[in-house]
């Protein structure tokens, strides 16, 4: 009973470990895409183990022995702590690609000289800062 959740907690741990090397390496992770889709499923078969643990035996956790209590509880916080290093990996990720996006953005506005008026029917000018569409070409 225990054993899968053990099985899966561990292998999401192993899994977030990995993903956050690669991305802690110089250049892309190509198979990040892949790597996501992994987690998500690793994360729902934990919680859907855990769910049907709890529906079937409300009370398996007080009914664990000693051993089986203390590897859930040491697999839980590896899994606690691995993810904790995802989380700040990938926030970190995010936030780089967003600035570089908008670093871009910013650039392509000031050389297209975007920004202009509008002239309105009431005969008003009205100053107008449009932005240029931006787009990342993935395949290098």
């Amino acid at each position: 009973m225990i054993e899968d959740v053990l099985d899966v907690s561990g292998s999401l741990t192993r899994l977030m470990r990995d993903e956050s090397a690669a991305l802690l390496e110089q250049g892309r992770c190509a198979e990040h895409e892949q790597i996501v889709a992994a987690k998500r499923r690793l994360a729902g078969l934990l919680d859907g183990e855990i769910a049907r643990l709890n529906r079937v035996m409300p009370d398996w956790l007080q009914q664990l022995g000693e051993d089986a209590g203390e590897a859930l509880r040491t697999a839980i916080a590896d899994l606690r702590e691995a993810a904790a290093a995802n989380a700040r990996i990938v926030e970190r990720h995010l936030s780089l690609s967003n600035d570089m996006i908008a670093a871009v953005a910013d650039e392509a506005r000031r050389l297209s000289g975007n920004r202009g008026f509008n002239y309105q029917e009431s005969g008003t000018m009205i100053h107008r800062d449009g932005t240029s569409p931006i787009s990342v070409n993935t395949r290098l």
